[in-house]
């Protein structure tokens, strides 16, 4: 279920069972009792902490133990499963295989449905439908493989959805998003951005005293002179009430009225959730109220105004009694006096067993997200269109408003050519809290009258069509205004971006076990519909897979830095990738990361530029989530020199270029860990 607390990522810390001693310090069945008593509250990180440890000390005993301990199985998964409820969809994927790749013998076939799910939520279609067939052959749970089959039937969808190349989508300025999460934006009448924020740059513990205004409130943000936002500016306590969170905000067609959720929780847990109602006054606005009618014994939330059968209407998303799924979209109509009639269900039409959330009315539309029918992602954007007496039957938005995460907040503006949604799918730069996809940021779209499009086709050495390839299109001749662009087909080869006239651009293509490469074109001249056309072959890497033992040295081939500079570069991050996962892979795990230069320049210099080359390395490994306890920065400068280009030695920039390096050693866990490394 896609609890609020979730949405609005609530992410607190530890447990507070036994948090006034250090957590290794306790019994094993402290631990556990903190694990399950956290997990109880809906405190998915304290459990996810307290179940690490769990793990950890019985992986350490089953190593001891002939036979094994079926237990460390049982809490891998677990751990698995909580990465999941967080949204991060990489680590969840990754606990669930370690343990899923050596079941020969099928026994954790049920499991292999949350291992679908992680790998769907990754992008990873092909890979998630194997394990989703997996569950409905080999798993004896009726309601499982029925569950299994309508993930199917999402990742489907993908080949017949709408590209949605006309549109043109970009996350919002960094000056809205925040590293935690924001949600339902809406323009005023008079271009104002109203969106709601917990407008956070670290997790949440509601246990902290000192620590006690983490509730999510409105802000408003104007544009600048270069059409940027600024910094978004919270609203007074008539709107954001202290000790409440206040979001989800829908305005009238006059703009003379704002409808709002105020959620009330206590720890973890939601104790109540009700739509207000504030009136814009010359002074601004007035105190909120509660909506009449739509509020009781139950939970409302995500109000959104529109019209039907002529009148008014308030649209708004509960779980009262009588509902047909979870939570179900109803409407009020509004009087001329405000007044809220009773509630009417939308029905079937528009309601499933599960989810419908967010909902938004334009036109003779009604926009919202839900996981009661197949998605390509975990919510996905719908529309349904009303007759006047009847609702359409609701259509997938398609690619680029969905995504393979939750997708939500639907808006658009008075033009119908532009808008914004709420999506926690990663970006470029993204600033993290806990994970990529933990948290939601604003996206806006524009829909172009005039496509220019990139359709990039990749393919083998042998000119074979390859699927599971990533693209990455860079504006390199702005790009400032313009970010780069990034995709991966799971299910097919062929790619499609929007681009802009008279740009040049690069596009990056790499796959897993091929070498990557890197074309470049331009749109100089275009001014009408036209499709760039390439075809890119990818060479297949050869591998081999050996065992490393403490303080064996381990080059990092790629990780190179340009003369005089410590930033990483692109070509890095492939090996990047590969240390976060073995440093994933094996958690306990402690390395030397050791940066070396060339011998040009005064040796004293070159001792500290290594030092700040090894700490950028650091750097993206802690951005990734891995504790930076974890990980020693050391700068040995020209100490290592690995050919001739010594003090004094003429060498060409390639031959220096081998010098500047960055290698790791395990110095402390365990004592041997097994590697996969592209042969050289």
């Amino acid at each position: 279920m896609y609890k609020l607390i979730t949405s609005i990522c609530f992410v607190v810390a530890i447990s507070t069972a036994l948090k006034a001693q250090p957590i290794t310090s306790n019994t094993f069945e402290q631990k556990l009792v903190a694990a399950q008593t956290a997990e109880e509250q809906g405190n998915y990180a304290g459990a996810l902490e307290w179940y690490e440890q769990v793990y950890e000390e019985l992986r350490e005993g089953k190593s001891r133990r002939k036979g094994g301990n079926p237990d460390v199985d049982k809490y891998a998964f677990k751990i698995g499963e909580l990465h999941y409820y967080l949204r991060d969809f990489k680590r969840a994927e990754k606990r669930y295989a370690r343990v899923l790749k050596s079941d020969d013998e099928n026994k954790y076939a049920d499991h292999r449905y949350m291992y679908g799910l992680s790998l769907k939520s990754g992008a990873k279609y092909t890979e998630a439908l194997e394990e989703f067939n997996k569950v409905i052959s080999l798993s004896e749970n009726e309601e499982l493989i029925k569950a299994a089959e309508f993930e199917i039937a999402g990742i489907e969808l993908l080949r017949e959805i709408e590209p949605n190349v006309e549109t043109a989508i970009a996350v919002l300025d960094k000056s809205i998003n925040s590293p935690s999460a924001e949600y339902s934006p809406r323009l005023s009448i008079d271009g104002s951005l109203y969106y709601g924020s917990l407008n956070r740059k670290t997790p949440i513990d509601v246990d902290d005293k000192e620590d006690d205004e983490f509730h999510a409130k409105i802000y408003m943000a104007t544009r600048n002179d270069e059409g940027k936002y600024e910094d978004g500016e919270e609203l007074d306590q008539n709107i954001n009430r202290l000790g409440f969170h206040n979001t989800h905000l829908a305005f009238s067609r006059d703009g003379r009225t704002m409808y709002f959720t105020r959620v009330q929780t206590v720890g973890t847990e939601i104790t109540s959730s009700d739509i207000m109602v504030s009136r814009k006054t010359d002074s601004g606005w007035s105190a909120a109220t509660p909506a009449p009618t739509v509020n009781g014994d139950w939970y409302s939330k995500h109000p959104a105004t529109g019209q039907l059968f002529g009148n008014d209407v308030l649209f708004f998303v509960s779980d009262m009694e009588g509902g047909l799924g979870d939570y179900d979209i109803y409407y009020s109509n509004i009087g001329s006096d405000g007044s809220l009639s009773a509630p009417v269900n939308l029905g079937e039409k528009i309601n499933t067993p599960k989810e419908e959330l967010s909902p938004f009315y334009y036109e003779g539309t009604l926009y919202f997200s839900t996981n009661g029918r197949p998605t390509i992602g975990g919510f996905d954007i719908f529309y349904s269109v009303w007759d006047g007496s009847n609702w359409s039957d609701p259509v997938n938005m398609g690619l680029g408003y969905n995504s393979s995460c939750d997708d939500l907040f639907f808006f658009m503006s008075v033009t119908g050519k532009k808008g914004m949604f709420v999506s926690n799918r990663p970006t470029e730069d993204k600033k993290k809290l806990m994970s990529e996809t933990c948290c939601d940021d604003i996206f806006e779209f524009q829909i172009r009258e005039i496509v220019i499009d990139l359709l990039a086709i990749v393919v083998d050495n042998e000119d074979a069509p390859l699927d599971a390839a990533t693209i990455k299109v860079e504006n390199t001749s702005d790009p400032i205004n313009y970010p780069p662009s990034m995709k991966f087909n799971s299910l097919g080869n062929e790619f499609q971006f929007l681009l802009d006239s008279d740009f040049k651009y690069r596009a990056i293509v790499s796959r897993e076990g091929y070498h990557s490469d890197t074309i470049e074109f331009n749109t100089a001249g275009i001014l009408d519909n036209y499709t760039v056309k390439k075809k890119i072959a990818l060479t297949p890497k050869e591998s081999e897979t050996r065992v490393v033992t403490v303080n064996e040295l381990i080059r990092l081939d790629n990780i190179y830095y340009d003369f005089d500079d410590d930033k990483i570069l692109a070509d890095a991050e492939d090996d990047l990738e590969f240390l976060f996962d073995l440093m994933e892979e094996y958690p306990t795990m402690v390395i030397e990361l050791s940066s070396h230069t060339d011998a040009q320049g005064a040796s004293r210099y070159n001792l500290e530029l290594s030092q700040r080359r090894a700490e950028s390395a650091k750097r993206w490994l802690e951005k990734r989530g891995i504790d930076k306890k974890r990980i020693v920065p050391v700068g040995y400068g020209e100490k290592v020199i690995l050919n001739k280009c010594k003090n004094r030695v003429p060498c060409t920039d390639d031959e220096h270029r081998f010098n500047r390096r960055t290698e790791f050693k395990i110095i402390e866990g365990p004592k041997s860990i097994e590697i996969t490394r592209e042969v050289k």
